[in-house]
């Protein structure tokens, strides 16, 4: 089957299994991709939000290849490899957290999330949990009933786990200040559930999935403080913030907060598959002998891989070169946000930027039609994106933080030229 038709996905797949793009990628580099017709594409989807450090970055690629010298795979729990222990120490002492913390290595961003909640669980001996409207946590049964979007990703595979309560993160642009979060907040812990019964609190301090929304600094300082209060966990869901996407290595750094446990994934590994749960060390320590295990979490692969990551941002600028990145973006995305009629908003920290579509500037109302109009077009003049938001409205930017700035540029005149062709 070397000759593989893309056709075949309809008829070999699960229609749930959908794809963006009608070619299958043949090569790529850094932040470019080639179809097997040989058209190349600027790469702002970046595998969502993986590949901070480009395809195939020559430091993540020699660690990995290295590793094949000597062993592919041995489970943990079993047979222990000094690259996990290694990587483990390195987010013990990365990571802002002030106390001493642990880490523990498993696959996937949903994983990283059902661990926390776990360990969450055993350590405090109660069992509600909080998260957020528009919060993606994994598809993954308990990671799915913490997420904050109902569809396409949560219906019709419920009923959730009883014990999960939603509030509203704050949305500035739609008219949810902190103090209208605060508030609900409130109204939850007084008249639905009782504090003392609370388990953990799990927010991205960056929505992602929920439309690239920075959360506001206050609203985080406000959930510490209940937090420690109250003897509930807060878990930082940094799948998608972590390592580099925001312009600081982790999102947390932004908001003078530390979590007690924080979830990593995505674009740790460069590509590979690798989650982390990082938390303090008697959180940590909670759970018995074996209460926690992976088969395939803290791959020596994968490990390799991510030591190569973090070897690439600290010798290489690439946090700067992230900031430069965003600035370039910025500049040019604010004069489209005065210039036209269907950019509501433009956000983010750094290069996580979203500008949400709307159908008017006076209405608001979002527009999840011309969204698609001008990913369609980005894709035909040679620029991958894909939208997110409650209501799909949202475009979304997730290339490499390694993207050099005259392709950064490039990405911003096609964007431009999409916009306007609408």
């Amino acid at each position: 089957m070397e000759n593989i038709e893309s056709d075949l996905i309809s008829t070999e797949l699960p229609k749930a299994w959908a794809t963006s793009m009608d070619t299958f990628i043949a090569k790529a580099k850094n932040a470019e991709i080639w179809d097997q017709n040989g058209n190349r594409f600027l790469d702002f989807v970046g595998g969502y939000a993986v590949l901070n450090t480009g395809h195939l970055h020559p430091t993540v690629m020699s660690k990995v290849q290295e590793q094949l010298n000597f062993f592919s795979h041995s489970c943990f729990a079993f047979a222990p490899h000094e690259k996990a222990v290694e990587l483990s120490y390195q987010l013990n002492r990365r990571y802002p957290i002030e106390e001493k913390t642990k880490t523990f290595l498993v696959n996937s961003g949903a994983e990283a999330v059902e661990n926390a909640i776990k360990i969450s669980k055993h350590f405090t001996k109660r069992q509600n949990l909080i998260s957020f409207t528009g919060g993606f946590h994994g598809r993954t049964h308990m990671a799915l009933g913490l997420t904050g979007k109902d569809v396409p990703y949560k219906e019709g595979f419920g009923p959730f786990p009883k014990e999960i309560y939603h509030t509203t993160y704050p949305y500035v642009y739609r008219g949810v200040t902190t103090e209208n979060a605060i508030e609900e907040l409130d109204n939850l812990l007084s008249t639905k559930i009782k504090p003392e019964e609370t388990a953990a609190i799990i927010i991205e301090p960056v929505l992602g999935e929920g439309g690239y929304i920075p959360c506001e600094k206050e609203f985080i300082q406000y959930l510490r403080n209940i937090c420690d209060q109250n003897g509930i966990i807060l878990i930082f869901d940094e799948v998608q913030t972590g390592f580099g996407r925001t312009g600081k290595m982790f999102g947390a750094e932004h908001f003078e907060v530390e979590p007690d446990i924080v979830t990593l994934a995505k674009g740790i590994a460069g590509g590979f598959p690798l989650a982390s749960v990082t938390g303090k060390s008697d959180i940590m320590d909670s759970p018995k002998e074996s209460g926690l295990g992976t088969t395939f979490g803290a791959s020596p692969i994968s490990c390799s891989a991510a030591l190569g990551v973090l070897e690439a941002f600290d010798n290489e600028n690439i946090l700067d070169h992230s900031v430069l990145q965003g600035k370039v973006m910025r500049q040019k995305l604010d004069i489209l946000l005065e210039e036209n009629k269907y950019i509501g908003d433009v956000r983010g920290i750094g290069p996580m930027i979203g500008v949400e579509i709307v159908q008017n500037k006076k209405n608001k109302e979002p527009s999840k039609d011309t969204a698609t109009k001008i990913v369609l077009k980005c894709k035909e003049e040679g620029l991958l994106l894909v939208t997110c938001g409650l209501d799909g409205n949202v475009i979304r930017f997730m290339g490499p933080l390694t993207t050099p700035i005259d392709q950064v540029e490039e990405a911003m005149d096609i964007f431009s030229r999409a916009v306007s062709s609408i």
